[in-house]
């Protein structure tokens, strides 16, 4: 009698697991680190270094593929992250060397005012990410334009803005301290902070959109728009908060990478788009919308970066790693097809 009554509950969980496209991602994303790491030489794969490197190399991603989630949640999209990342980063690095000391001094190593200046570049690359991504907001919700063509063009926009105030270089001298500091600095001397950030921004935004007002809108907004104005949602206003939460992300991510390597990297950025698209949509978010799943995100964000390190490792060519991700995106999104027409 007691088996009986559990089986039921143990078949249901099953079946929901089975039809979420996450737990197929994190299955493959198991199967990637015990694999590459029993086949490594004296299983290299699993030292602290190696995951400590690939939770570095996936920290920025995993930011831009969780806001990626939220938009393509809603039914939108932001090709333009990238362009945004670097815009934002060349700012942030401009001010936080111009108010860190004199040029002599900063050329000399010295950086009598790096706290203050360090703060207003925090301030600058969060402000800079959500100024863009008010104005690629402001352009779909009150030009009634598709969000794909409003992002090609800020794309194109935000690279040549970055590459005229920078003149087309990197922008030099950016204080080793940020790199020492927190970059590779690591909190309790396991995780490095940046892994720390994009982990609690992570658990954030899956607390918001599994249990608030703005993520239950924000899947209703995906799911019919037109039914979500009905019932009274500000769809357009809901939308450009999305866009503005996007770009600060990017702005955020702006800041890792500018800390990691003490540097900008003007034309490192351009493939982050469609990098954090198909994190998302590896990890069960839709494409058409109605269907996100943050943790997810994250998940399909450590693949690609599991893969590239993995393949490297074993010497083979990374250049496999593209194709690889390419039949992981369709199979994620056959699964997605697949639930949506057992609806």
């Amino acid at each position: 009698m007691m088996d009986s009554d559990k089986h039921p509950k143990s078949d249901s969980l099953w079946v929901r697991a089975s039809r979420s496209t996450a737990f197929w991602m994190f299955m493959i994303l198991l199967v990637l680190v015990l694999g590459f790491g029993l086949l490594s030489n004296n299983f290299v794969f699993f030292n602290y270094s190696n995951f400590f490197t690939i939770g570095l190399n996936a920290s920025q991603l995993v930011l831009l593929s969780v806001g990626m989630c939220f938009l393509l949640g809603a039914g939108q999209l932001d090709l333009s992250i990238g362009s945004n990342l670097m815009l934002a980063s060349v700012l942030s690095a401009m001010t936080i060397t111009s108010l860190a000391g004199t040029p002599d001094q900063i050329a000399s190593g010295l950086y009598p005012n790096i706290g203050i200046a360090v703060f207003c570049g925090v301030v600058v690359a969060i402000a800079s990410g959500a100024l863009f991504g008010l104005v690629n907001g402001l352009l779909v919700t009150r030009l009634n334009l598709s969000s794909f063509l409003v992002t090609i063009a800020t794309t194109a926009i935000g690279l040549g803005l970055t590459l005229v105030i920078s003149r087309g270089v990197n922008v030099p001298y950016i204080p080793r301290s940020l790199q020492s500091e927190f970059a590779i600095k690591k909190l309790f001397g396991v995780a490095p902070y940046p892994v720390v950030l994009a982990t609690l921004i992570v658990l954030l935004f899956w607390l918001i959109l599994t249990t608030t007002r703005f993520g239950r809108h924000t899947i209703a907004i995906g799911s019919s728009e037109e039914a979500a104005r009905r019932a009274g949602i500000r769809t357009d206003h809901h939308n450009v908060k999305l866009f503005v939460t996007m770009g600060v992300l990017a702005g955020i991510a702006a800041l890792l990478d500018i800390s990691r390597f003490a540097a900008t990297n003007i034309g490192g950025h351009q493939t982050d788009a469609l990098q954090a698209i198909a994190a998302a949509v590896i990890g069960g978010t839709s494409l058409f919308g109605g269907v996100a799943s943050v943790i997810g995100a994250a998940i399909g964000t450590f693949i690609p970066a599991v893969l590239a390190n993995g393949l490297i490792i074993l010497r083979i060519d990374p250049f496999y790693q593209l194709i690889a991700v390419g039949v992981i995106i369709i199979v994620a999104v056959y699964i997605d097809q697949r639930n949506r027409s057992s609806r």
